[in-house]
């Protein structure tokens, strides 16, 4: 962990429960995982660095027929397409890094999510839950915790690469590699949760992954979509760059560069709820979150936010500028870097009036307990639910939006 990281997450070490290595000395940490050394789940010195084998155990039992689920299988790195463009590391068409540099950028990123939820891990209502499955899940951090949280349900996390710790992890949980742009090996009407978190710009065919999630769901189930509203392109973030400036040009070629490679970066998978309801999904819900960037503007996560912001500025545009553009890679990384510093000073800077965030919107939807029941709904002029009826026994009521006041 770089020494940044380790600084900021020392700081907050008693306001998060976290905790750090702080010697840094991978050689006492992996003889520690060996002498039952007991630490955090959540310390990212649990978690070795990538091996050569992603290894996924025996399936944990708890009444579902094993042969329906996606067997248990030894994973090997060299069976999948990775590739270093640029001095980063890929896998696939996916255009964020999968390195070292950027898994770590993804755990501090979490500790981000669990202050801004209370450190909790979903928003919706689970009751003795079974089987959950997380979509996309990167370094594997949430499903982790749901392990821990519910030991008595199955947590399955997918990704298109193995970078998941695959030991001193929850003995309930397994990391299977799929695609979930492809039909997924999972029994129907089975899952309680189908979560989905940080995937804006990963599948170019989101009906279909909702219906996917539509399927496997039991009636009842949750299913869970947290994400960015248009990231970089929120017009909160984007008021204080004038035109022509570097971060409004980086933004317009990323948009552009990802139209070109046929996943959007936009949040029409989650506005108004259409996707999920043509799906079959009801009692469609949203919440809208005011992400403040800089310790100035939330003492809280306002400094872990903004590390991530500005560190994530070149993952998110390197392979979709060069690829797809044309762009020469050390032109992408000066424009970055002056972005990065640009939107450094705004967050800093004393004299600034207005709120400096990017929005984070949360939907989350049921599979109707009764086959074909359906959500009739009208929007008034403030954006609320009128008329709403799921058609079933939900207590849940209407769409609701919010915006959280930033610290």
């Amino acid at each position: 962990m770089s020494p940044e990281v380790r600084a900021m997450l020392a700081q907050g070490i008693e306001e998060t429960g976290l905790e750090v290595d702080e010697d840094g000395d991978d050689e006492a940490d992996t003889a520690a995982e060996g002498d039952g050394y007991s630490r955090s789940v959540y310390a990212m010195s649990m978690y070795p660095r990538g091996l050569p084998t992603h290894q996924v155990e025996s399936p944990y039992e708890n009444g579902h027929d094993s042969a329906t689920i996606d067997s248990a299988r030894t994973l090997y790195a060299e069976d999948f397409d990775f590739v270093v463009e640029h001095g980063r590391q890929y896998c696939g068409d996916y255009f964020l890094p999968i390195d070292q540099t950027e898994q770590t950028r993804q755990y501090v990123i979490h500790q981000v999510f669990l202050k801004v939820f209370d450190l909790e891990l979903t928003t919706v209502p689970l009751e003795n839950p079974r089987y959950i499955l997380d979509i996309g899940t990167g370094i594997g951090e949430w499903a982790i915790g749901m392990a821990e949280k519910y030991p008595q349900c199955e947590v399955f996390g997918t990704d298109i690469a193995p970078i998941q710790p695959t030991h001193q992890v929850p003995f309930n949980i397994e990391f299977h590699i799929e695609n979930a742009e492809e039909e997924w090996i999972r029994p129907a009407n089975t899952v309680d949760l189908v979560h989905f978190r940080n995937m804006e710009g990963a599948f170019s065919k989101w009906p279909f992954v909702y219906s996917q999630a539509f399927a496997c769901l039991k009636p009842g189930g949750w299913i869970e979509v947290v994400d960015w509203e248009d990231l970089f392109a929120d017009r909160n973030y984007l008021s204080f760059f004038p035109e022509g400036s570097a971060p409004r040009i980086l933004i317009n070629a990323v948009l552009e560069a990802a139209a070109l490679a046929g996943k959007p970066h936009d949040s029409r998978h989650l506005l108004g709820g259409d996707m999920l309801m043509k799906a079959g999904f009801v009692d469609v819900q949203e919440t809208v979150y005011d992400l403040g960037i800089g310790s100035r503007e939330n003492s809280s996560y306002g400094k872990f936010w903004l590390f991530s912001i500005v560190t994530g500025i070149e993952a998110l545009c390197l392979r979709l500028l060069t690829k797809y553009l044309g762009w020469d890679a050390d032109e992408v990384r000066d424009l970055c870097d002056k972005v990065a510093r640009e939107t450094r000073m705004v967050a800093d800077d004393p004299a600034r009036v207005d709120s400096f965030v990017i929005k984070l919107r949360v939907v989350v939807a049921r599979k109707p307990t009764v086959p074909g029941q359906w959500s009739a709904r009208t929007l008034n002029e403030s954006a609320e639910v009128t008329g709403y009826n799921s058609g079933d026994e939900s207590t849940i009521g209407g769409r609701t939006i919010r915006s959280e006041e930033t610290a």
